[in-house]
């Protein structure tokens, strides 16, 4: 084989191993970054207790105030709401489970306790709102009911309920988990934002107990 034909042979040999190793150093590098991307996904079993941050504003006839509240949840047991003014003075605490509501309201030092109904909810509203609207909202799931239709989008998620006396509840997803909530029932009226969410922290779970603060005036509600 004539020489200068070896040398060509040689360089396309060369050529040919070098764009090998760079297909492979790019494979590699991709490789890592999709490994490196699932090591920080976390799968979080749906039983998982959650701190959400959400923002509010409440509206009822004339008055209307924006609080953030602060969302404890174990899934389909308790519910810790602490409820805060913008100007950084507590509002509220308030725990609901599936059979009882219990309340602290700071800023009249008042603390109540009833059963899961709209009468208990009132001191903390002002409002008859159905408390099992408020359970499956903030636990993400349809409250569709005998008194609630609702409608739901491709995903199965709610989107539009209406219920008696022109009361509705309207949705509007943004990236998960932030989601946007209307309530609205008489003179009623709450724009519920839920911003962020994280895993609630072992240290954290004592938060699922209210007790009567000292001096508070009890009232009783049945």
């Amino acid at each position: 084989m004539p020489f200068p034909i070896i040398l060509t042979l040689n360089r396309e040999v060369t050529k040919l191993k070098f764009h090998k190793l760079r297909v492979l150093a790019v494979l590699l590098t991709t490789g890592c970054l999709f490994s490196c991307a699932t090591e920080t996904v976390q799968v979080v079993p749906a039983s998982t207790p959650l701190l959400i941050e959400t923002k509010a504003q409440v509206k009822n006839g004339t008055d209307s105030n924006n609080v953030k509240i602060e969302i404890a949840l174990a899934p389909n047991k308790m519910i810790r709401m602490e409820v805060t003014a913008l100007l950084g003075y507590r509002v509220a605490s308030v725990l609901l489970t599936p059979q009882k509501i219990q309340y602290a309201i700071h800023t009249n030092q008042t603390y109540g306790e009833g059963n899961f109904s709209a009468r208990t909810m009132y001191p903390i509203f002002k409002q008859y709102v159905d408390p099992r609207i408020i359970w499956r909202v903030i636990n993400n799931q349809n409250p569709q009911s005998q008194d609630l239709a609702c409608q739901t989008d491709e995903q199965q998620r709610p989107v539009l309920c209406n219920g008696p006396q022109a009361s509705t509840v309207k949705w509007t997803y943004e990236e998960a988990p932030v989601r946007r909530i209307e309530i609205k029932s008489g003179k009623f009226e709450m724009n519920w934002l839920f911003k962020e969410q994280k895993v609630l922290a072992d240290s954290q779970t004592e938060t699922f107990v209210l007790k009567k603060p000292e001096g508070y005036k009890e009232i009783q509600l049945k």
